[in-house]
């Protein structure tokens, strides 16, 4: 499901831990989509392939 800017979304992080953040750009399409996601506890942004992120909120 391709997500868009400003979206909020919960991800697992590269630690494998449940996260919450608001998307801040997107590159590239399909399977092979990653996000810029603003973490919303850290505000530190995350790099995220479209497989990690596990729904929209």
């Amino acid at each position: 499901m391709p997500y868009k800017q400003g979206q909020r979304v919960e991800y697992r992080n590269d630690q494998g831990q449940q996260a919450q953040g608001t998307i801040q750009a997107a590159e590239g399409s399909g399977q092979q989509t990653r996000y810029t996601v603003k973490n919303e506890k850290n505000m530190q942004q995350e790099q995220v392939p479209e497989s990690k992120i596990e729904r929209q909120l």
